[in-house]
């Protein structure tokens, strides 16, 4: 599909990469958190969001990372309901109503300004509306943001994984590479944090699986981040409310070529 080869990224090199940035999610969600919550701190989330529209060069991967933990505390942070906005939107790029697209997005990203697959809406929206400028200046937000997530972890194994925003990022982060997204699931690592396991498929055939962590969004999405930021396993509601959830990712499957 051209949307998938024009938004293709030179991020193979994550694969050559075996070197970690010392970001443990189980150890430094919650510390990185607080920072951003902190109105006086050099990480405090409205000052991290502002860089990040004005597009600012010396915004760093670790402040990138640090900005997208900060919105999992924000109210706009509804993963489970965001899904279906998203899908819309693609949807009507992916059928040539690139004005609706566009302002779809606009609408979105106002409330919505770190997601993964409404920046890249976005940017394609207007790149076929003629508006170059405009569509790289998304494109950049974008890449910005898979640095951000590649900071966090190389994803090669459950132990390193990529911290993912949303619920289908990992597959979003897949499709971005170029590839083709092939087997996916969820399910929980050593130290119990939710995950998405995406396999991405290259040209060669040649297939890649990655891990993504989603425990905040698994939180938000059954109400446990009310409780605490620990899923609590184990109760009939929880079990309920978790099947809800896988039920609701394999309703928006990954497009194909």
């Amino acid at each position: 599909m051209l949307k998938n080869i024009f938004f293709f990224f030179l991020f193979f090199l994550c694969f050559e990469t075996n070197a970690q940035t010392g970001f443990d999610y189980f150890k430094d969600y919650k510390p990185i958190l607080e920072k951003v919550k902190d109105s006086g701190s050099n990480l405090a989330f409205t000052k991290l969001l502002a860089r990040f529209k004005a597009n600012d060069t010396t915004l760093t991967k670790y402040e990138t990372l640090a900005l997208l933990i900060g919105f999992t505390d924000q109210p706009e942070y509804r993963p489970y309901d965001d899904i279906d906005t998203e899908k819309d939107i693609f949807i009507s790029n992916d059928n040539g109503n690139y004005e609706d697209a566009s302002a779809e997005a606009d609408s979105f990203l106002a409330a919505h300004p770190l997601s993964l697959r409404a920046l890249k809406e976005k940017s394609y929206s207007l790149h076929q509306l003629k508006k170059a400028d405009s569509s790289i200046y998304f494109l950049d937000l974008v890449h910005r943001i898979m640095l951000g997530m590649l900071f966090s972890g190389n994803g090669k194994t459950p132990e390193t994984p990529i911290f993912a925003l949303g619920l289908n990022d990992g597959e979003r982060f897949i499709e971005n590479m170029g590839m083709v997204v092939g087997n996916k699931g969820t399910g929980e690592n050593k130290s119990h944090l939710y995950m998405e396991m995406v396999e991405g498929i290259g040209d060669d055939g040649d297939r890649q699986s990655m891990y993504f962590v989603i425990q905040h969004a698994k939180n938000k999405a059954t109400g446990a981040d009310k409780e605490d930021n620990n899923f609590k396993k184990g109760s009939k509601k929880n079990r309920k409310k978790d099947a809800k959830l896988k039920n609701k990712k394999e309703q928006d499957p990954s497009p194909k070529e």
